[in-house]
């Protein structure tokens, strides 16, 4: 049997805040230092011009893949904060985007190798822009609901807007049921 989906309306509960587990995300940026610097360390202390070609290669790519690791967890999307008047995605090296529900255009789903939610919207010179985020952000199915509800003038795929309306009526439902 498919687990039940919570969905919740933050309409009244502004400003409200959805972020990854921040033990977690910390945690891993932890481990890729550490792993990082003991890498360095053997580097240093242990290869040498007599070390086998594949003791030297190995540390080079753990280093590859702690730098790598790193990077992915200091510049993916780590806050989204729901304001009145705006949206704020935030990073954790990045700096945070802000953007108006009144400059947002359009959502959608799109697949490539995973789901990504696109943001289509303008900016304060008017220009589109699109900001994409992978659709495994934690309670996204809310996000997206709650951004539609806040900017009704986004337009949405036909398949999205099928899902966030039944998503509304269910919601609703279940704030009836709770009164």
């Amino acid at each position: 049997m498919p687990r039940e989906i919570k969905i919740k309306s933050i309409r009244n509960q502004l400003p409200t805040r959805y972020c990854h587990p921040q033990v977690l995300r910390f945690l891993m940026i932890g481990i890729a230092l550490l792993v990082l610097a003991y890498s360095l360390y053997f580097v240093i202390r242990y290869v040498n011009s007599d070390t086998a070609n594949f003791f030297k290669l190995l540390p080079l790519f753990i280093m590859f893949i702690c730098l790598d690791s790193l990077f992915r967890q200091t510049t993916s999307l780590n806050c989204i904060t729901f304001f009145p008047e705006r949206l704020k995605f935030s990073y954790i090296l990045k700096k945070p985007l802000e953007i108006p529900y009144s400059a947002i255009m359009e959502l959608k789903l799109h697949r490539r190798i995973t789901y990504y939610l696109h943001i289509s919207y303008r900016d304060e010179q008017g220009s589109e822009k699109l900001f994409s985020t992978p659709a495994s952000f934690p309670k996204i199915l809310e996000i997206i609901v709650n951004i539609a509800d806040l900017a009704p003038q986004a337009r949405l795929t036909d398949l999205l807007s099928k899902a966030v309306q039944h998503l509304k009526t269910q919601t609703e439902i279940e704030d009836e049921q709770q009164v």
